[in-house]
């Protein structure tokens, strides 16, 4: 709590290891994360080996022995991400014993050690170079959920897919031009704002590039992060987090005139026909077991957040893993596309803004890719020649300049 304070007053984000526990030593479960890497606002890392020694316990690219996991306060998803910090296990005699990353010691000298005290500034130093990068003000919501966004899980990844998140969160992240840059059979759109009570944002002119349609269907990856400033409350216990963001994506069939006057309706124009395409139950169990590709096996997500308090929430999703029946409801080629997020506020929070005549808001950050995983649709262009056609205000992220002076 002491970190969110922190990181609420400063506008700061603080990387925070996931912490170290000694349970592989004597052969029992990992520990859970310590005290402060349950901090809902900090950006928590866990730890991944980089190499298999003789005596080590875990295979390359699979969570450290020593890496504790999660879940965070209200079951939320901590650590958030994964980096390399080492590798241990016990040798012949029992004696504990480590395979570390390479660092320097206190006199300069290269030395090796493991530990979420290495994998974290891994992370932390990803952080600095994405706001050197970025020729904007900065926005730890927007690092943070470029940091996320961009995490996969490894291919030889062991844990079973229910498991992932506990333990490396969504992943280990990618390198900083891979962050930031797009090839043209993709494109990432950022939505940055502040929803207060009683507002809500419900796009009805998604951009969905026609040139994804093949036999009548729309096809492609959709990967979507939102992460948001949930407003705190120390005093409420369990219920310390007391917003929420609810996020839906997906298609409908036409537009329709409403009545403002009924109570809820702000918006005099609705849909038809509506369906979210982040529910799992719509996916085919056995398209997704037999699908082994790279998307399969490092990004997809389908997790059902539900109606907990989920500071981040990340989906991935490939159309292609629709069941033949939602494919015939949900993705045919004269379908419209949606996004909406929507906040909601405990008793608590209302009652305490309605004392002080205030609205409670809460700021997002939302970034959302449409990927054609063939490589060969025009995704980028497409996008961006929708984000015209339908008089979206735009812009690309601001990048720093490097000049280059030859003496």
């Amino acid at each position: 709590m002491a970190l969110d304070a922190l990181q609420e007053q400063y506008n700061i984000l603080i990387c925070k290891s996931a912490g170290n526990c000694q349970n592989f030593a004597m052969h029992l479960p990992k520990g859970r994360i310590h005290e402060g890497a349950d901090s809902v606002l900090s950006l928590v890392v866990g730890s991944m080996a980089h190499k298999k020694g003789q005596f080590d316990c875990a295979d390359i690219d699979n969570p450290s022995p020593f890496t504790r996991v999660g879940p965070g306060p209200e079951f939320i998803i901590k650590p958030e991400v994964a980096h390399y910090g080492g590798n241990a296990g016990t040798d012949n005699h029992g004696k504990p014993v480590i395979s570390g990353v390479k660092s320097f010691s206190t006199n300069g000298t290269t030395i090796e050690n493991a530990g979420t005290s290495f994998s974290t500034p891994r992370v932390a130093s990803l952080a600095t170079g994405l706001f050197q990068e970025l020729d904007e003000k900065f926005d730890p919501l927007l690092i943070k959920g470029l940091i996320i966004h961009s995490a996969t899980y490894p291919h030889n990844l062991h844990i079973p897919e229910t498991e992932r998140a506990n333990q490396i969160g969504f992943g280990i992240p990618q390198n900083i031009h891979n962050i930031l840059y797009n090839d043209p059979y993709e494109a990432t759109l950022i939505l940055r704002d502040t929803l207060a009570k009683g507002e809500y944002i419900d796009i009805m002119d998604f951009p969905m590039p026609k040139s994804l349609i093949q036999n009548g269907f729309y096809t492609g990856q959709i990967i979507a992060t939102l992460v948001y400033e949930p407003i705190l409350d120390p005093s409420q216990g369990i219920e310390y987090c007391q917003s929420n963001i609810d996020l839906k994506f997906g298609t409908y069939d036409s537009k329709m005139e409403r009545d403002t006057q009924r109570r809820g309706i702000l918006n005099p124009v609705g849909r038809q026909g509506s369906q979210n395409l982040f529910r799992e139950s719509l996916y085919s169990k056995r398209l997704m077991r037999d699908n082994s590709s790279d998307f399969a096996l490092r990004e997809r997500l389908l997790i059902q957040y539900g109606d907990k308090y989920y500071p981040v929430k990340k989906y991935a999703v490939d159309l292609s893993e629709l069941s033949d029946a939602n494919k015939q409801h949900y993705i045919t080629d004269g379908k419209k596309w949606y996004l909406t997020l929507r906040g909601l506020f405990r008793e608590h929070t209302e009652q305490q803004a309605s004392l002080e005549r205030s609205i409670p808001k809460q700021d997002l950050c939302l970034i959302i890719t449409v990927r054609d995983p063939n490589r060969i649709a025009p995704i980028y262009n497409d996008v961006t020649q929708g984000l015209d056609n339908y008089h979206f205000w735009h812009s690309n992220i601001k990048l720093t300049n490097d000049v280059t002076v030859n003496v």
